[in-house]
């Protein structure tokens, strides 16, 4: 057996990576290490490459590089991202996670890797998670990555890319069939390496280009018209595909590419039963909404584009799940110890479990639990109770071991400091979960404004001291710090932008106007935006605790086809709901004049309240007009029932309205009324003209800023003491409230 499978791979290998770069001493190697790991235990191994330090040369304007392409900022905390993530949440070993970053991920130094850590080592049932965050490019027909020692098109003799027919060609030498291919770069090269707030994962590519030797004389030849689909091994993941953009991200105190930066966080929040294309659709939205937005590409497509999927398996698509392949635990972490210092009494955290919107805003004085890991996975147990006719699961927990506040936040790092343990004597370790207690989000959030470096400098000089005489709101140059907007200016006219440089509907006035005057007459946009900020802070689907299912439909057409648009559930809830239904997504585009339908299911013996808020196009806040007496019982879920919005017996109705793009709808559920939201929101609701559909919020921020205020309110831990009453700060329980968000796209 060990000399035939040594001659197979000796063959294989020399095929499918070529001679160039490995000699065929080093081929015997790769085949005599796997027979002698044949009956060794199997294991779970990575190879993660991230590359920042390009020979790429700025010119002074990022938009128009000389050279076509840029130094990159985050690939290197992608490696590092996803290195915690495969450690501390799915159990990797340090010793078989191989990482390449800047100067080593040399071409040579990959297949290097691949050859002598994979090939060489992996056994048929291993699990295999290779990463490749860095630029991409496209020569001819072929879209390829870029190691670190690849230069220019121009010059031939530094052209060292990696095309995808050889990437998957390498992968195919792998003995297992469990392999997550994820990759974090574009191939499509707009003729600017930055857009926006962001730059661009992707160099300049050479149309008329052949490589030198054949790549696979079969399957993996390109057509002559697009890109080749090369043979796909194990589950590919990829931030872009075809003419999609792949961003290279400023967050808070960070950068990371947008897909890394997403899709780790919800593996630190996925749970069992989470269906690969939920991750994937909730992926796609965060992108189209917090990064590059496609034009030309719905939702449902770029999931299709960035999860490459066999022909013969897309009939698995809606039940493909991720714990079929990554060994999923049975609860969900917000962040992990990393290391302890002094006496175990602090610590250092990584905080990746938390969204970006969440995580930007995660201020010192939060509290988190330190879980018992010995406790995972937690017991399941079906309940039919006579007076409940709906099945049920309860859930054991997992407890606690001792709670910890954040001292400190910089980026997704953190130090913590124990407030009180649970046992007696408890140290932090690491390796240790956490799971948030209470959130802290400052009073004095702000609103950061990139300004375009497409204006000219006494344009950026203007606009830079405008912003800064509005309170809240502050000015940054464009693609040197996170931002929430962009100023900029388009057909002559100064208007707003999303990040991704997606007008902002609305916000362009005159030609003519000055930088001061249309600062001015945007300031009610950028209060709203900045109330949007503010009400993304509370998005805690993955960390609450309350017993409750919210079911968003549509009836579609002139039959009123009732369709599920998403079904979410807390994720730490102690009851769950047994339904098909629950955690699904549709991310199909709804149609003006459709109507939408919000099912709110309470699951525990006390009441919760309810408020909805929709973010449209156009940055403005809307609500509800009909969570009133009689129609909806002024947003009460009572005890073990349902809360149907619009109240089906009346005439109230919730149309899709136009303009047309993505809506962010934010479903906030609370166990004590939202008095003072009510308050505010109650002189607008009485002087609308219609009781039908949604009215515009004239004073969103005021709004935004009583709904933390009421979250405040709704209850603290009173063992915590003063460590839950920390002035300047918004603290937040995560066993009082929830807010789900859903999106749909209008078509």
């Amino acid at each position: 057996m060990g000399i035939a499978r040594r001659q197979f791979l000796q063959a294989g290998l020399t095929s499918l990576i070529g001679w160039q770069f490995l000699t065929r001493d080093r081929v015997a190697f790769a085949a005599e290490q796997f027979v002698r790991q044949a009956n060794a235990t199997q294991r779970k191994r990575a190879l993660l490459i991230g590359i920042n330090q390009y020979d790429a040369k700025e010119d002074g304007n990022s938009q128009n590089i000389a050279n076509g392409w840029l130094p990159l900022y985050g690939c290197v905390n992608d490696v590092e991202l996803q290195k915690e993530l495969l450690i501390h949440r799915f159990g990797f070993a340090p010793q078989d996670i191989i990482t390449l970053t800047d100067l080593a991920a040399t071409r040579t130094n990959i297949a290097n890797a691949i050859t002598e850590h994979l090939v060489a080592q992996t056994l048929p049932d291993d699990l295999v998670v290779v990463h490749f965050s860095g630029h991409g490019s496209r020569l001819g027909n072929y879209n390829t990555l870029v190691p670190v020692d690849s230069g220019l098109p121009q010059n031939l003799e530094n052209l060292h890319d990696i095309t995808e027919q050889e990437w998957q060609g390498w992968l195919q030498a792998i003995a297992t069939d469990r392999i997550l291919n994820v990759i974090d770069a574009g191939f499509y090269y707009p003729n600017v390496s930055a857009i926006g707030n962001f730059r661009l994962r992707s160099r300049i590519g050479l149309k008329n280009w052949q490589p030198s030797t054949a790549i696979d004389p079969s399957d993996n030849q390109p057509t002559d018209n697009q890109p080749s689909n090369p043979k796909l091994i194990g589950t590919n993941l990829r931030a872009a595909s075809g003419d999609m953009l792949c961003a290279d991200a400023q967050w808070s105190g960070f950068s990371s590419g947008a897909f890394t930066y997403s899709l780790v966080q919800q593996l630190w929040q996925i749970m069992p039963a989470t269906t690969i294309y939920v991750v994937m659709s909730n992926l796609a939205t965060t992108l189209d909404r917090r990064a590059l937005h496609n034009d030309n590409l719905t939702i449902d497509k770029q999931v299709a584009n960035m999860w490459e999927v066999e022909t013969s398996k897309q009939k698995a698509i809606a039940t493909s799940t991720f714990a079929s392949m990554l060994p999923i635990p049975d609860t969900s972490s917000d962040g992990v110890i990393i290391s302890s210092t002094g006496d175990r009494h602090t610590a250092d955290v990584y905080l990746a479990g938390l969204p970006i919107a969440v995580l930007s805003n995660y201020a010192a004085g939060a509290i988190l639990n330190v879980m018992d890991v010995a406790s995972i996975p937690v017991e399941r147990k079906i309940i039919n109770e006579a007076n409940n006719p709906k099945p049920t699961i309860e859930l054991t927990q997992p407890k606690p071991k001792a709670t910890v506040q954040l001292k400190s936040r910089n980026g997704f790092n953190g130090k913590v400091e124990i407030l009180s343990d649970r046992i007696g004597n408890q140290q932090l370790e690491t390796g240790q979960l956490l799971q948030e207690v209470m959130r802290a989000i400052s009073h004095n959030v702000k609103l950061a404004i990139a300004i375009d470096i497409g204006l000219s400098k006494i344009e950026r000089v203007d606009a830079t001291s405008a912003f800064s005489t509005l309170p809240n709101i502050f000015g940054v140059n464009a693609n040197e710090q996170c931002a929430d907007c962009l100023f900029g200016v388009q057909s002559a006219s100064y208007g707003l932008f999303t990040v991704g440089h997606t007008p902002i509907l609305g916000s362009f006035g005159s030609v003519g106007e000055s930088v001061g005057v249309a600062i001015k007459r945007l300031q009610p946009f950028l209060e709203s935006l900045l109330a949007a900020k503010l009400i993304r802070t509370t998005e805690n689907q993955a960390a609450t605790h309350l017993d409750v299912r919210v079911t968003l439909k549509a009836m579609i057409g002139v039959d009123q086809r009732s369709v599920i648009v998403a079904s979410k559930s807390a994720a730490r809830a102690s009851l769950i709901p047994a339904s098909t239904d629950s955690n699904t997504v549709r991310t199909k585009p709804i149609n003006i004049g459709d109507r939408l339908e919000c099912q709110i299911e309470n699951f525990s013996e006390y009441p919760l309240y309810t408020r909805i808020f929709c973010l449209d196009p156009r940055s403005k806040i809307l609500t509800p007009n009909f969570i009133s007496l009689p129609y909806a019982s002024d947003g009460v879920i009572p005890p073990s029932g349902t809360l149907t919005i619009p109240y089906p017996k009346t005439q109230m109705s919730w149309a899709v309205s136009a303009p047309q793009g993505m809506v962010d709808i934010y479903i906030l559920i609370c166990r004590s009324p939202l008095l003072q939201v009510a308050k505010i929101l109650e002189t607008s609701q009485r002087q609308a003209s219609s009781l039908n559909g949604l009215i515009a919020i004239p004073n969103p921020l005021q709004v935004a800023q009583a709904l933390l205020e009421d979250l405040d309110h709704a209850g603290k831990p009173s063992a915590f003491g003063k460590a839950a009453n920390i002035s300047d700060t918004w603290m937040l329980d995560v066993q009082q409230w929830a807010t789900f968000n859903f999106n749909y796209q209008v078509a």
